[in-house]
């Protein structure tokens, strides 16, 4: 047993002495690997706090009045050397933000600490460069200045200055239509159905082809897409009713694109607003279904008024021009002098905004023709399309970004509202020069498809002047109505 026992405890002494020896390879292993990481993470640290320049900002963010002075306190704690160190501050816009001394010597500095003068000039957003040169060390930092304005106090007040204008005005505009001009609209809504196409589909589509196209800045190419998404507006009926189209069809088209802008624009805010950092914004549903009620509500009541007193909506209707005129000239004074900053607003947003509505005509009537509708209700869909509804994009701005960024989605928003009533007017002014010189355009007549087995319907839009008729004794002018007659022909019915 003895002789058989001893091989056992010669095996047994050498396996502990492999597991002593692997266990001491671990603990040199474990200790070269501490090692390893004090020499990596404590001696670089300390190196580069002796021999780098550390430095940072109070405020972290400057926002300054326009054309005034403020300060930026640069903390500085950097190596200590005799050899000077110079900092070296430019600006990337000196339109928005200047500087009256450009060069500094920290090596002078007490405290570690240095105000630098930051002189606002113009609306905007900007970046500072602050270079320290120590030696042979460079370091390069931008720092961000936000120059915002102060606003007028015609500002806040201007919405209530040009609600009375605006709800008499759609009052108005109701006093000039007949109840069931909108009910054959309504019967037969292709013409509604186009306009919400155009205006929800394509619209927001073009408004993001153009911020990608033009590489807008992302407070610029949302402000163009918040106008791309809006319902139609109340100038669509003015212009429409000034080019003679289809003034019941426009109503129409405005009220329902601004009930479906409630959902949808939401959902091409989140199609599209990823691109430029827009995850969220609040849509402004009270001021959506305030925009809904301003608009609609003066309108049926003109509508009524023209129903059950039309002696009292003829005396009405004599004062639509000079009211939608003085309209649009309120809206056009008091908006530049509220926005003089759009004049600082860069050159690709101004294309943006003027492609934007342009685009806007041109597909609406592509798309009337297209579905083979007549000229007139073509042109009111193209209306409905290029003008959006400005107040809704403004509230939108004005609840997603702080300043100085809603000012400047703001302008985009106030520059495409510019550009769709020149536009409009320029239309409008081209439409009057033809019928003056083509006497036979006075009379054009809707076409509207009445039922599959009966024949279709039209409307013809007679000379208001030429004609007229007496009610309790005053001349007043005879309403538009419906007359049932087969396609290509054309019959009137005097009421």
């Amino acid at each position: 047993m003895g002789f058989i026992s001893r091989p056992k405890r010669a095996g047994f002494k050498q396996r502990r002495r492999e597991v002593a020896l692997c266990c001491s390879r671990r603990r040199t292993m474990a200790a070269f690997a501490c090692t390893v990481l004090v020499f990596l993470c404590v001696l670089p640290g300390t190196f580069l706090q002796n021999t780098e320049t550390d430095f940072w900002f109070e405020p972290e963010i400057l926002s300054i009045l326009e054309r005034t002075e403020d300060n930026v306190t640069l903390i500085y704690n950097g190596p200590n050397s005799t050899d000077s160190i110079l900092l070296k501050v430019s600006s990337a816009r000196s339109s928005v933000a200047m500087l009256s001394q450009d060069t500094f010597n920290l090596s002078a500095v007490s405290n570690n600490s240095l105000l630098v003068p930051v002189q606002a000039g113009h609306l905007g957003i900007t970046t500072l460069d602050f270079e320290i040169n120590s030696g042979e060390t460079t370091v390069v930092r931008d720092y961000t200045v936000k120059v915002i304005r102060e606003r007028p106090p015609v500002d806040s007040a201007l919405t209530y200055i040009l609600l009375p204008f605006l709800i008499l005005n759609h009052f108005a505009m109701g006093t000039a239509v007949e109840w069931p001009l909108v009910v054959a609209v309504l019967k037969r809504p292709y013409g509604v159905a186009i306009g919400a196409l155009s205006q929800f589909v394509f619209m927001p589509l073009l408004a993001f082809s153009y911020s990608m196209a033009f590489s807008l800045s992302d407070a610029y190419a949302i402000g163009v897409l918040l106008v791309g998404s809006s319902p139609g507006g109340g100038m669509s009926n003015i212009l429409t009713f000034f080019m003679d189209a289809d003034l019941p069809l426009s109503m129409t088209m405005t009220f329902v694109s601004t009930c479906l802008a409630l959902g949808m624009m939401p959902l091409s805010l989140y199609i599209y607003g990823r691109a430029f950092g827009l995850d969220s914004i609040e849509v402004p549903f009270v001021t959506i279904i305030t925009s809904l009620l301003s608009i609609t509500a003066p309108k049926l009541l003109g509508i009524l008024l023209r129903h059950k007193k039309p002696h009292i909506a003829q005396k009405v209707m004599k004062v639509i021009r000079p009211i939608s005129l003085l309209c649009i000239i309120t809206v056009v004074v008091l908006g530049v002098i509220v926005n003089l900053h759009v004049i600082y607003t860069p050159w690709q947003p101004i294309m943006a905004t003027f492609l934007l509505p342009l685009s806007g005509f041109i597909i609406g009537f592509s798309l009337a023709k297209i579905f083979r509708l007549d000229n007139n209700r073509a042109r009111t869909v193209s209306i409905e399309t290029g003008v959006q509804n400005g107040t809704i994009a403004a509230a939108m701005i004005r609840l997603a970004f702080p300043q100085p960024e809603m000012d400047l989605s703001f302008a985009v928003s106030f520059l495409n509202s510019v550009f769709q009533v020149g536009i409009g007017v320029l239309a409008v002014t081209a439409y009057n020069i033809y019928r003056c010189r083509n006497p036979a355009a006075k009379e054009e007549k809707i076409i509207n498809d009445d039922d599959e087995e009966d024949q279709s319907s039209s409307v013809v839009i007679s000379d208001l002047k030429d004609q007229s008729s007496s009610v309790n004794g005053e001349a007043i002018i005879n309403p538009v109505v419906i007359s049932d007659t087969k396609e290509g022909d054309t019959q009137l019915t005097q009421l």
